[in-house]
């Protein structure tokens, strides 16, 4: 659940620094933005829905539980980065 917040967060976070002139880091959703937003916000959605279901699944297994810590540690990072961003430029 969180991991799937927190995406939604960093997609809302990225479509507003990129409108106010900030550059997409990664290349791939860089890319997808190029195509618009739509195609970005797909992408995020089955990304992070596929990664969730895939924790969810493999949660009783040790190493899925701590890949699953590293991707919110990672992403809550990025969020808090964005966040930072945003306040900074405003």
């Amino acid at each position: 659940m969180w991991f799937v917040a927190l995406n939604v967060l960093d997609l809302g976070l990225t479509l507003h620094l990129v409108d106010r002139g900030a550059v997409e880091m990664n290349p791939v959703m860089a890319a997808l933005l190029d195509g618009g937003w739509g195609w970005a916000a797909a992408f995020k959605l089955v990304t992070s829905a596929g990664v969730a279901a895939g924790l969810w699944v493999g949660r009783r297994h040790l190493l899925v539980r701590r890949t699953g810590i590293a991707f919110l540690i990672l992403l809550a990072a990025i969020t808090v980065y964005q966040v930072v961003d945003v306040w900074v430029a405003a």
